[in-house]
């Protein structure tokens, strides 16, 4: 029983170590995304996806060491979830438990902080699609000459009034 425990440890610290490489990346392209540095947001990309496929690999070798747990334990795969072997290990060996929950928490932790700031990374590349898309129809609209503006002769048409504010600063 001690070494599958150990083992399902040892891949959670590596899930810790890859979430906090993952975390750098996305930081990367926040950066990246920022200076508007193509080749960076591509790099910071690929990495993501070894990264994620790093942890997927890693996660389906955890889980084989789970359902090695749970035909020792006797007991249904599904009910073996971390926070299940943590209760169930306690009663026998309280440092091992308190190391499992320690990891589990701080990879909870790991993997909120990713989401958070890849929503944001969304957000941020959102937000400057829709700044672009304005600026475009701002621009389109300044270069598409008004029928009003002139008459043929090339002459200021009467009707065109004052001039038009472009922009304007608070």
């Amino acid at each position: 029983m001690e070494k599958p425990l150990n083992e399902i440890y040892q891949f959670l610290q590596k899930l810790i170590g890859h979430y906090r490489q993952l975390m750098d990346f996305v930081r990367a392209e926040r950066e990246a995304l920022v200076q508007a540095d193509i080749k960076g947001i591509h790099e910071a990309l690929a990495g993501k996806e070894a990264l994620l496929q790093l942890i997927q690999q890693t996660e389906k070798e955890r889980m084989q060491v789970v359902a090695e747990l749970a035909l020792l334990w006797k007991k249904p795969l599904r009910d073996l979830t971390l926070t299940a072997i943590i209760h169930h290990v306690q009663g026998t060996d309280l440092k091992r438990a308190e190391q499992l929950r320690s990891v589990h928490t701080t990879l909870n932790m790991m993997i909120q902080r990713v989401r958070e700031n890849n929503e944001d990374n969304r957000a941020f590349v959102e937000k400057s699609l829709v700044h672009i898309g304005e600026m475009k129809r701002n621009v389109l609209g300044e270069a598409v000459p008004r029928a009003d503006t002139y008459n043929p002769q090339g002459q200021r048409s009467a009707n065109t009034g004052s001039s038009r504010l472009v922009n304007r600063e608070a």
